[in-house]
């Protein structure tokens, strides 16, 4: 595991991610007959119940080239910041992301370097308008749509939903991408796809292996991330070792002292030198 490929994979987690529950067991099974506003009604409010989330867990990245695992803990303050901290044992965390409404830090402390922009900023020089509450619908196993905080019953008409015998889809779209996000009989989603405009991008996000945490809520404890950029394919998977909600959890926003600063450029240069030249 080389330095460099570590903070490579710090930056793809960077770039992609710019009521009550069921206690149904995890099964197959044939989606219910009901109307697709009920479905998308039931959906939204399958969302976790959280103020605080916090959850150890091993991020493996695979691409052609890398093969590699590292231990991560996620933290999220709900609606106001996340972090996400790779960890390498015996030396300890290694990188940090941290993201807000407003802002994105990356610290890199193997060497002593970090990014930090306005959210706002990156959305103006983006082909995409994503921000801290799409990462975080991300990692909770939500509906989302760029732009908006959060999704209710009452966006059902922002959505399309087509019901198949064991699954449905419900899809919509914005000025950059496509949505569509995948839901079994149990009403939980099982697959988000992103897909650029342009058909040249797209990014899958699956989430297997349901659990019943300890508020009886079914959530998922692996997730895997998908990429295809042209001849570029990335492949990350997360996989949960355990999960706390609603204790108290602290974000680190803080930058050390006489550590360079760099930009997006730098880190572009990086990560495609490392992960996917030959």
């Amino acid at each position: 595991m080389t330095k460099n490929k570590i903070f490579s994979l710090i930056f793809i987690c960077t770039l992609l991610l710019q009521s009550g529950c069921k206690t149904t067991k995890e099964m197959k099974g044939s989606m219910k007959s009901y109307g697709a506003e009920e479905l998308f009604s039931l959906v939204v409010n399958n969302t976790l119940e959280y103020q605080t989330f916090s959850g150890k867990m091993t991020t493996a990245l695979r691409t052609g080239k890398t093969d590699l695992d590292v231990s991560t803990h996620l933290k999220i303050i709900k609606n106001e910041k996340l972090q996400l901290s790779f960890q390498v044992p015996l030396l300890g965390e290694m990188f940090r992301l941290a993201v807000s409404k407003d802002s994105l830090i990356l610290i890199d402390r193997m060497n002593k370097r970090f990014l930090a922009e306005s959210i706002y900023e990156m959305k103006q020089t983006s082909s995409f308008d994503f921000d801290l509450h799409n990462l975080q619908a991300l990692f909770t196993n939500q509906l989302f749509l760029a732009g908006k905080s959060a999704i209710t019953t009452k966006d059902f008409q922002l959505f399309t939903v087509n019901r198949e015998k064991e699954q449905a889809l419900i899809t919509t779209k914005d000025k950059y991408m496509d949505y569509t996000f995948t839901v079994d009989y149990t009403d939980h989603i099982r697959n988000s796809l992103l897909t650029g405009n342009s058909g040249k991008t797209a990014m899958s996000w699956s989430y297997n292996n349901f659990t019943l945490l300890e508020n009886k809520c079914l959530f998922p404890m692996q997730m895997g991330m998908n990429l295809n950029s042209g001849t570029n394919k990335l492949s990350l998977n997360f996989t949960f070792s355990k999960i706390d909600l609603n204790k108290e959890v602290e974000i680190d926003f803080s930058i050390p002292k006489k550590y360079n600063r760099i930009t997006q450029n730098q880190i572009l240069t990086l990560l495609f030198k490392n992960l996917f030249e030959n």
